[in-house]
């Protein structure tokens, strides 16, 4: 698992984050929602070994991911718009980079470039391309199989869903549910709290540098007051559909279930 030991970080002398404990466990779909400002990308930062904490300890499978003896194709981290970092000329070259680095080659280079093309639907015909070439929506395909070809136990990814369309959201969502399935632990920062109720097992608020603990995601939606900032907004329009007298599920989570219990609903009271 990765556990967060009492973890501190100060930035000229400001504290960032501030006295975490969790534990994520693994095999899961971990989401570490806040506003923006909030933190998230130096938390991203910290346990993927990039920045070591002011203070406490951060292990992976009981190791620092800050040491040098750490192996880093266990940890992968896709930063916020990951297509701006594309650097070859050639979409094959790309995906194969890191797998190069880490002594693939042949068939088992192959083998995972082929898995990592059909983890993000990304079409083989496109590996000959140069990656300027092709669409937004392909870049960040081509981006996330460059990190995930390595099979990581762990991934880590920073605001994934930013810039993508509904349909962009829908097939990463995809991606996400089909590497999960395959047993890799996943971590999603992200201030798009909509999503919290599409892939989340579990649900770690960051507010003012502190972070909770992790919540089963119906108990953390269960939990939060009507104002919060944390209810998404189809949660917060069933809340008021029920209070309103109109018989409604409301254990409905997932965006598409709200629209079903409030059209049934609806059906009933005629």
């Amino acid at each position: 698992a990765i556990v967060l030991d009492s973890v501190e970080f100060k930035y000229d002398g400001q504290c960032v984050i501030s006295t975490a404990n969790v534990e994520f466990t693994e095999g899961a779909v971990h989401l570490i929602v806040g506003k923006t400002g909030s933190g998230k990308t130096t938390l991203a930062l910290l346990i993927a070994g990039l920045l070591k904490p002011t203070a406490g300890r951060i292990l992976v499978d009981g190791i620092r991911p800050s040491d040098s003896d750490f192996d880093r194709s266990r940890l992968q981290l896709a930063f916020q718009f990951p297509e701006a970092q594309i650097f070859e000329s050639e979409v094959e070259a790309e995906i194969s980079f890191g797998l190069r680095n880490f002594g693939y080659e042949g068939f088992g280079l192959r083998q995972r470039l082929r898995w990592a093309c059909e983890s993000v639907g990304l079409s083989e015909r496109l590996l000959t391309r140069d990656p300027a070439s092709l669409s937004f929506g392909e870049r960040r395909k081509v981006a996330l199989a460059s990190v995930i070809a390595l099979r990581p136990q762990y991934l880590i990814l920073d605001e994934p869903f930013a810039g993508l369309d509904w349909n962009g959201r829908y097939n990463l969502l995809n991606t996400i549910r089909q590497i999960k399935h395959e047993g890799m632990t996943i971590l999603i920062f992200t201030h798009e709290i909509d999503m919290i109720s599409e892939m989340g097992d579990t649900v770690a608020s960051l507010e003012n540098g502190r972070l909770s603990r992790c919540f089963e995601v119906a108990d953390f939606l269960t939990d939060q007051p009507d104002e919060s900032w944390f209810v998404p907004d189809h949660i917060r329009v069933l809340k008021y559909v029920a209070s309103a007298g109109m018989g409604v599920d409301q254990t409905a989570i997932r965006i598409e279930d709200v629209a079903r219990a409030i059209v049934a609903g609806i059906s009933r009271s005629g």
